[in-house]
């Protein structure tokens, strides 16, 4: 898969997100991949905008050895964090592709685990620039890995600038909300390396597969 494939891709997200459409006649003639991956961005910012968080988590891979009860978990826990994610940093508008992401602070969420995850390291990723209805400037990444000859999304972050004041602070408290939501016991700050799937300060680089 070449560079320049996702780059088409951001450019006929922004497209879609900018037109409000649904834009199949576009799709249809996009490359397959790249379509695949167009629909799934779209419809989940779709579903983030209506206040779907169920049908937005369902968008995501969960592993296939989990039985149907701990599916059925993890898409809640999924669509309790989604929900979070508007809580807290608003719905993300002017969308505009990430071409040179700079250093941020964000908190992501994913099926699956880290260990699952490290089984399965490759995949694809819309790096977008956004404004946050409640938090302003950010980022919003989205990350695609095919699995059992299915696209799905593998993990979604929202981000915060690490130049602006205070981000981090805010990624962290954002952060911890959501464990707190999914284990309430706790109720302090979480070490970053025992967490590693929801806090990373990096920076994306600049190719779209890895």
């Amino acid at each position: 898969m070449k560079k320049s494939i996702l780059i088409l891709s951001c450019c006929m997200l922004l497209s879609l997100l900018s037109t409000r459409t649904s834009g199949q006649d576009s799709i249809e003639n996009q490359d397959p991949v790249e379509a695949q991956l167009v629909s799934l961005s779209v419809d989940f910012f779709k579903h983030m905008a209506r206040a779907e968080y169920s049908d937005a988590s369902v968008l995501f891979h969960y592993p296939k050895d989990y039985t149907s009860e701990k599916r059925a978990e993890q898409i809640l826990d999924v669509s309790k964090l989604l929900k979070i994610f508007t809580d807290e940093f608003g719905l993300p508008s002017n969308h505009k592709t990430d071409m040179d992401p700079t250093l941020y602070y964000n908190v992501a969420v994913s099926g699956g685990d880290t260990s699952y995850w490290k089984n399965h390291p490759s995949y694809l990723q819309i790096p977008l620039e956004v404004v946050f209805s409640k938090e302003n400037k950010g980022h919003v990444i989205l990350l695609f890995s095919k699995i059992l000859d299915k696209w799905e999304i593998r993990a979604v972050a929202y981000g915060l600038p690490a130049q602006r004041p205070g981000a981090k602070e805010r990624v962290v408290e954002i952060m911890t909300k959501m464990l707190v939501t999914l284990k309430p016991e706790i109720q302090k700050p979480p070490k970053r390396e025992k967490y590693p799937i929801v806090f990373a300060s990096n920076k994306s680089s600049d190719t779209f597969i890895k």
